[in-house]
């Protein structure tokens, strides 16, 4: 079993998720966009959007690389634009005390609608976009297949758990920390999402030119 986990990968990867995710900048939006609904209403679209999210990640982790080789893209290549996109989600979250605009509009567009905003745009992209799925199919790269499900998975797995329960506790957290705290931690967490951004772009960099250029890295 030990050949099938390797803990270093999935706190990594959990940590990045985490970050991605950040259960606690989500909260506001979803309580603005679920506003006069009931109790059990409320949780069945936190229920929905979890469902979602795990599902969208498990494809990534299972089938992301086979999606990008049918569009003919090596994972060095894929590695430097998602931590590009990741770089801008951190950088945004870092110097911005709302939402990002993208954010605010696909709120108003799913509250305006009046229909099922858990799939859109509650999960996607509000939750998990590009720069999740990016992310996962880079740490999916790193491993071999029955590791990337079972390191892999068990990180999606609890990330996205503790994003269910953050937003069907969303009303008590958001009580209890208040918006200053909630901005603390986010921008804890963009600082952290930074840093794995900047870790893809360096990485996928040297990979790319490694592939392309082996002798100016001393490859063969």
């Amino acid at each position: 079993m030990a050949e099938l986990f390797d803990q270093a990968v999935f706190l990594k990867f959990l940590a990045a998720l985490l970050a991605i995710f950040n259960p606690l900048y989500g909260i506001p939006i979803f309580l603005s966009m679920t506003k006069g609904y009931s109790a059990t209403e409320r949780k069945r679209v936190a229920l929905i959007v979890t469902g979602t999210v795990v599902t969208v990640a498990l494809i990534s982790v299972l089938v992301g690389e086979e999606i990008l080789a049918i569009f003919g893209i090596d994972i060095p290549s894929f590695r430097i634009a998602g931590g590009l996109i990741i770089l801008g989600v951190g950088m945004t979250m870092l110097n911005a005390s709302d939402p990002p605009k993208g954010d605010q509009k696909a709120a108003e567009h799913g509250h305006n609608k009046k229909s099922n905003i858990a799939v859109v745009p509650l999960a996607i992209p509000l939750t998990i976009g590009p720069g999740t799925i990016a992310t996962t199919i880079v740490f999916a790269h790193t491993l071999s297949d029955g590791a990337e499900i079972v390191t892999l998975g068990s990180a999606v797995l609890i990330a996205c758990a503790i994003v269910g329960a953050g937003l069907l506790f969303a009303d008590p957290i958001s009580r209890f920390l208040g918006p200053t705290m909630i901005n603390v931690i986010t921008r804890v967490m963009a600082i952290i999402l930074v840093a794995v951004a900047v870790e893809m772009v360096l990485t996928g960099t040297f990979n790319a030119i490694d592939t392309r250029y082996p002798g100016l890295t001393g490859g063969n």
